[in-house]
């Protein structure tokens, strides 16, 4: 995260990427579910988690998978496959396009896991279901 001072009154804060805001934002949120003895499952299409994020955000990072590299296509079902096996206390992933249909798909997967979903759309903009 890079913070430039324009000003005394503006202060702009660049991330580093999609997963580091999210880390910023929603700290207390990803803290309180960080209590439970799940996994917390991070997917993404390109490594775009750093330790030191998780660190900074008082994660346990044992707990702490990611996955990288994964296409589209095979996101919305890997998402499925780990909602479904209940063994993670929240899940983010970053995904870009999502019709109408992947997002019944995965509203109905999280209906059923009592999993936190995070959505992080590519261009920074944030998304929660749950």
């Amino acid at each position: 995260m890079l913070i430039e001072h324009s000003s005394q009154q503006l202060m702009a804060i660049h991330f580093e990427s999609p997963f580091q805001q999210l880390l910023q934002q929603q700290r207390p949120l990803l803290k309180s579910l960080n209590k439970a003895k799940k996994w917390q499952l991070w997917l993404s299409d390109r490594p775009m988690l750093k330790r030191s994020w998780i660190n900074t955000a008082g994660l346990d990072k044992q707990k702490v998978v990611h996955l990288s590299n994964l296409k589209n296509e095979n996101l919305i079902s890997t998402i499925e496959k780990a909602l479904r096996s209940k063994t993670c206390s929240y899940i983010v992933a970053c995904i870009n396009d999502l019709n109408e249909q992947n997002k019944q798909r995965l509203q109905q997967a999280v209906l059923s896991s009592n999993t936190c979903l995070l959505l992080v759309h590519d261009e920074q903009c944030g998304q929660l279901i749950q």
